[in-house]
């Protein structure tokens, strides 16, 4: 991973560790995991516990760093992580919003990648 690469990693697993601190207000059963391989190049945040009777196990974010982008492919707040990554020091050109199709990534001032086929 190159310095670039390796500060944005720090900037994600900072960003991540503190959202995870942060208990769930309407559901203090519920806690957060964060998971992060050993390379440090792919982070999910996890939910998981009971909120009243309902169990609930979910992902809260999924982030990878891959080929020189930063794809996003879950972000399951109205935070919005790659407004807070940019803020936090990544640049907009560096960050893809993976779980949207290309044509729609287009029309953000983020970057975008070419579809598998």
């Amino acid at each position: 991973m190159d310095s670039n690469m390796m500060k944005y990693s720090k900037i994600i697993m900072s960003f991540l560790t503190e959202h995870a601190k942060h208990p769930i207000s309407n559901a203090p059963r519920v806690r957060h995991h964060l998971i992060v391989n050993k390379e440090q190049s792919e982070f999910v945040l996890l939910s998981v516990g009971w909120k009243g009777n309902k169990y609930q196990h979910g992902i809260i974010f999924h982030i990878e760093i891959q080929n020189g982008l930063i794809h996003i492919y879950k972000d399951n707040t109205d935070i919005g992580i790659a407004d807070q990554l940019a803020k936090d020091g990544i640049p907009k050109s560096s960050i893809v919003l993976s779980f949207l199709p290309r044509y729609i990534q287009e029309e953000t001032e983020f970057a975008t990648v070419a579809e598998p086929e």
